[in-house]
């Protein structure tokens, strides 16, 4: 059993951190999400009506993903002429920590 002051230390590795990147997995968890996070992470200029192309997904569901994405700051819009390109918020490290976790899973998917 733990002792006052090992609790005491323990506790003091938890933080508010926690509460943002359970969230960010949370919003991830949904796999047409997860999809566009990937595709963005690979094809990063791509618009909204060639992601649902892509996922087979109508335009409104896609936007309303993208949308998700968006609020839980995993990505921002960007206008390029007349449409609007969601992109990766590279800002955010938690976005650079799991694009790089999904080029390493896909990499050694490939070697297997």
């Amino acid at each position: 059993m733990l002792s006052k002051k090992e609790i005491a230390s323990n506790r003091k590795v938890l933080s508010d951190v926690d509460r943002t990147m359970a969230a960010a997995f949370k919003v991830l968890s949904d796999v047409n999400r997860y999809r566009i996070f990937r595709i963005l992470a690979q094809q990063p200029k791509l618009a909204v009506s060639d992601i649902a192309l892509i996922l087979g997904i109508s335009l409104p569901l896609a936007s309303q993903h993208i949308r998700v994405l968006e609020r839980a700051n995993l990505l921002q819009k960007e206008r390029i002429g007349k449409k609007i390109v969601p992109r990766l918020e590279h800002g955010n490290p938690l976005v650079q920590v799991v694009a790089k976790t999904i080029q390493e899973a896909l990499k050694y998917k490939e070697l297997k």
